[in-house]
């Protein structure tokens, strides 16, 4: 009885001890899935901060593009009415030449009658 005992006790050590390396091992695997679910999260974490960084970059200089494109419509706009301006005196300037013109031929057939 005592060397059944004594075997019994043996059997369950060498159980106790497997169990031991087996959930040693397990937990050895799962802390290394966590230390690589943290690492990925850390690297997740710096690229968002990257990304964030260069989405406020991106609106800075989109807002300065629009800034820009906003004074040329500006300028373009000016230039369109002096445009105008200038085809409305060159239209004016065209018509008294014509009225001129009219007037230059009425009086050449006064003064030279033939």
């Amino acid at each position: 009885m005592r060397t059944v005992l004594i075997g019994f006790v043996i059997v369950l050590l060498v159980l106790s001890c497997g169990l031991a390396i087996r959930y040693s091992q397990d937990a050895s695997y799962v802390q290394e899935q966590l230390n690589g679910e943290r690492y990925k999260r850390l690297v997740s974490e710096e690229n968002f901060q990257k990304s964030k960084v260069k989405v406020i970059s991106l609106k800075a200089e989109l807002k300065r593009a629009q800034d820009k494109i906003g004074q040329i419509e500006g300028f373009l706009e000016k230039t369109k009415a002096y445009n105008n301006d200038l085809k409305t005196r060159l239209d004016k300037a065209v018509e008294i030449k014509e009225n001129l013109d009219k007037k230059i031929k009425e009086l050449q057939t006064l003064v030279l009658p033939m």
